[in-house]
């Protein structure tokens, strides 16, 4: 869990240009929430896709506390409050950063419907790595499939510790399995990262230039005070490197935001098909830090995000046109089904 804990602050804090604002100077109880309360009222971007009642959980969260209440009894209240959200962008992080609360439940969740080193072992030959260790690939064992069927995985689009673009190392990866007749790109517990990485990866495997996604950046303290909306586009890249052939783009629960917009795009392709579970539900960025008079922190969005049919997915996620979920027992007994459905649909 503290390394689950450590990932998820750093990909939180790099997804988007972070901002700080500080909330009121007075340290006690009451104006702890006040500020927790008022800075998500004023700045929080995704009230128009939340079906809450933000004026009536201030109430009712507030009418709990008093001058006695403990940092203890606090911490409860206001985890209740960011609860409400069920928003993934959304944490709140005590004075030293050793506790947290995840506004969703998705990341208390454990890990355990995907492990990596299996598919290493059961399903590839010739793996190797690429982008300072940020990709995993390889090519399907000829037992699984008569197709040569590529393999790639991702093991977050977050910056490496050498480079911040570490996709573009994806050029040498498809000359590697330039023979491929189809290709799995597993997304499967890829937390997030950032968003400036998402075109730049699939830029290898798009074959037209479009608009994914549309966002809007919070303008003022109302909850639907928003800038004019600006698109986000992908295109190929200018190496001319693509895979435009059959693919199976593999998610689960834990695929989040940054891997939510590469599923996006995905969803545009007509030779890529989603096979797994819906991804996690949370797309909206810029992520911003705000500051009780307590030392807590809190983390949460300020753009929203549509699709250019002007749908916002934002708690929904994008779902798999091929529901196929994996369990931790599969795993232990040595079975992947959304790796099993993939090679099945691929080899049609």
């Amino acid at each position: 869990m503290k390394k689950l804990f450590s990932l998820l602050l750093v990909l939180l804090l790099i997804s988007g240009c972070e901002e700080m604002l500080l909330g009121p100077n007075e340290d006690n109880p009451k104006s702890n929430f006040e500020a927790l309360w008022n800075t998500l009222d004023k700045s929080y971007a995704l009230f128009p896709a939340k079906k809450v009642n933000w004026d009536q959980l201030h109430s009712f969260y507030g009418n709990k506390i008093t001058s006695s209440t403990s940092q203890d009894e606090l911490w409860d209240i206001c985890g209740d409050l960011v609860r409400t959200l069920d928003d993934g962008h959304v944490v709140l992080f005590n004075k030293g950063l050793t506790n947290a609360t995840f506004s969703t439940s998705v990341f208390t969740r454990p890990l355990g419907d995907f492990n990596l080193d299996f598919i290493k072992s059961k399903y590839l030959d010739n793996v190797q790595s690429a982008g300072d260790g940020m990709i995993t690939y390889g090519k399907i064992k000829p037992a699984f499939s008569n197709l040569k069927i590529g393999y790639i995985n991702i093991k977050a689009l977050a910056a490496s510790s050498k480079r911040q673009h570490w996709p573009l190392d994806l050029a040498q990866v498809l000359n590697d399995l330039s023979d491929s007749d189809a290709m799995i790109i597993d997304l499967r517990n890829v937390g997030g990262g950032l968003k400036t990485n998402v075109p730049i990866f699939s830029s290898f495997f798009v074959d037209r230039e479009f608009t994914y996604f549309y966002q809007q950046e919070k303008t003022g303290p109302g909850h639907f005070d928003f800038g004019e909306r600006f698109p986000l586009s992908v295109s190929p890249n200018t190496a001319g490197t693509t895979f435009t052939k059959k693919i199976a783009l593999l998610t689960n629960r834990f695929s989040a935001s940054a891997a939510e917009h590469t599923s996006q795009i995905f969803k545009y392709l007509p030779y890529a098909t989603q096979i797994g579970d819906t991804t996690e539900g949370a797309f909206g960025d810029v992520v911003t830090r705000g500051e009780l008079p307590n030392g807590w922190t809190f983390l949460y969005p300020i753009r929203l995000t549509k699709t250019p049919e002007g749908f916002c997915p934002e708690g929904v996620g994008i779902a798999p046109d091929i529901y196929q979920p994996n369990t931790k027992q599969d795993i232990d007994m040595g079975i992947d089904k959304v790796m099993n459905r993939a090679l099945e649909h691929l080899s049609k």
